[in-house]
């Protein structure tokens, strides 16, 4: 069982690792705008395409416990506007430079820039939370592969690296990782169609909500500790109550 969960999400990694740069250089080679679409997201779809093509029936998935969207679709929601809100609040009390994000000069019609949106967060939670994080629950506690998948997916983001300084990508590491905590708090259990459309919506309002609050802000240190200290905070919330829960699939 462990050849069969490591190898799948060895291969996810190598595979991703080298789909982000060559996707870098398509976007470099036809001028596309990087605020419109971000081809290096992709990445990780590419991965998980092709895992699904090299193992399909036989990779192995936890069982499915927990059904219906509406509940955790409308968390997901509250969950956001929390996080909005914390981070609203913080910028203040810092005294916040940074700008709103600006919908009148997005570069594109409105309707295809959210619409880019959503699919760039579609790619990524197809690799991670519907692959990676389930492979993981099959041998330890969902708490555990939440952190482990969340420390893969924040490093995943390794070009965030190449425009901050180190200071601030290890902050974005931090906040990574708590929102793979809060994602995987609404996925775990759930059937592999609906960790991914469950956490392609809590990850496309948390990304709204920073476009909107401070254009994604400026890179600085100071930026990302705010964001390290909401996500951080909310994820080890995410994380208490994971671990409050029974362990059904670590063997």
């Amino acid at each position: 069982m462990t050849r069969r969960i490591v190898v799948p999400i060895l291969v996810f990694v190598a595979v991703s690792a080298i789909a982000s740069p060559l996707l870098a250089q398509v976007q470099s080679g036809t001028g596309l705008d990087p605020n419109i679409l971000r081809l290096t997201v992709f990445s990780t779809a590419v991965g998980a395409a092709v895992v699904w093509l090299i193992w399909r029936s036989r990779l192995p998935y936890p069982p499915t416990t927990a059904r219906g969207l509406v509940k955790p679709l409308l968390a997901c929601l509250g969950v956001a506007v929390v996080i909005a809100g914390l981070l609203f609040a913080l910028a203040k009390a810092q005294g916040s430079p940074w700008r709103s994000g600006d919908l009148a000069h997005l570069g594109a019609p409105m309707g295809l820039w959210l619409l880019v949106q959503i699919l760039g967060a579609a790619a990524e939670e197809v690799g991670w939370r519907g692959l990676v994080q389930p492979l993981l629950e099959l041998r330890m506690r969902a708490p555990i592969a939440a952190l482990i998948a969340g420390a893969l997916f924040a490093l995943g983001h390794f070009y965030v690296a190449f425009g901050v300084s180190l200071l601030s990508f290890g902050l974005f590491v931090i906040s990574a990782i708590g929102l793979s905590l809060v994602l995987a708090l609404f996925t775990v259990d759930r059937s592999p169609a609906d960790r991914v459309l469950i956490a392609t919506v809590l990850h496309f309002l948390v990304n709204m909500a920073t476009f909107l609050l401070f254009a994604d802000g400026d890179g600085s240190p100071r930026y990302f500790a705010g964001l390290a200290a909401v996500f951080g905070g909310c994820g080890l919330v995410a994380l208490f109550l994971l671990a409050r829960r029974p362990a059904v699939h670590a063997s």
